[in-house]
């Protein structure tokens, strides 16, 4: 049986430098923006993010949207 895959929501992720730790290696945490609409296209999404990374005291070193979709049989 075929299965079909409906998008329910998104949420838009950042990965943002929060200082370093014993090592001294870069830690990251991730600041998370949901209510993404579900026909927001991809370069929207980047550019919000690259706005938002313009107003945090820390560098965003990534930005990422999840997908949270709902499977079912086709029938």
């Amino acid at each position: 049986m075929p299965t079909t895959k409906t998008a329910t929501s998104y949420k838009l992720s950042l990965a943002v430098e929060n200082g370093v730790n014993a090592l001294g290696a870069a830690q990251v945490k991730s600041v998370s923006i949901g209510s993404v609409k579900l026909d927001a296209e991809d370069d929207k999404c980047l550019a919000v993010a690259n706005a938002l990374s313009e107003l945090m005291s820390h560098e965003v070193v990534n930005a990422y949207v999840t997908e949270k979709a709902e499977l079912a049989s086709a029938e």
